[in-house]
């Protein structure tokens, strides 16, 4: 026995066992496939470089998704990342790191315009959240994932420049008011990047 069903993340495909009556239900769709298939997906690269402050800060993290305040919206991380032009003056960790859910706005320094939806390729910000190349958040943030580091070595050794990235697959999410910012333990000079949905909240 064997049937399928269309589902709102994608294809399932039950199967049934003849023998013990045991039914598996698998997956035969890509979660992500299926949320850019909905239209709520957006990439965005950084086209300059960004001088993270050391620590993690409230003032220029490499990239900012602030949900604002009453947006109404959810933001799920699907990917981040960053990468460097030359060799760190100083080895540093990246992060991801979290700006708790605040009654101030994140300050606009510098909004980015490289925000693409990834189903129509339409240019743009999602309605209720901002994403900024520079940005002052209303308050230090705190890390909730590791990103990868640098060494201060040259980028010809290894014959690459160092960069850091992580699938989230969705597992970690904005309320309004609240927002994700890349940071590293020292300064250093960075392009960013981030994969992100927005849903309505319910």
């Amino acid at each position: 026995m064997e049937f399928e069903v269309q589902g709102d993340q994608g294809l399932f495909v039950p199967k049934g066992n003849r023998v013990n009556g045991t039914m598996l239900v698998q997956q035969g769709g890509s979660l992500f496939e299926a949320a850019v298939a909905r239209g709520n997906v957006f990439s965005v690269v950084s086209q300059t470089t960004v001088t993270t402050q050391a620590g993690l800060s409230a003032t220029t993290p490499g990239l900012t998704i602030a949900n604002l305040n009453g947006s109404g919206k959810e933001v799920i991380l699907w990917y981040a990342a960053w990468a460097t032009l030359v060799s760190a003056s100083a080895a540093f960790q990246a992060w991801l790191a979290y700006g708790a859910v605040h009654a101030t706005a994140v300050v606009a320094t510098t909004p980015s315009t490289t925000v693409i939806n990834s189903k129509t390729g339409a240019p743009g910000e999602p309605g209720g959240v901002r994403v900024l190349d520079v940005a002052t958040l209303p308050a230090a943030p705190v890390a909730v994932a590791l990103l990868g580091g640098a060494s201060s070595a040259a980028i010809t050794v290894g014959l690459q420049n160092a960069e850091g990235g992580r699938w989230f697959h969705g597992d970690r999410k904005l309320q309004s008011g609240s927002n994700f910012s890349i940071q590293t333990s020292t300064a250093g000079t960075i392009f960013t990047e981030f994969v992100f949905e927005v849903v309505d909240k319910v």
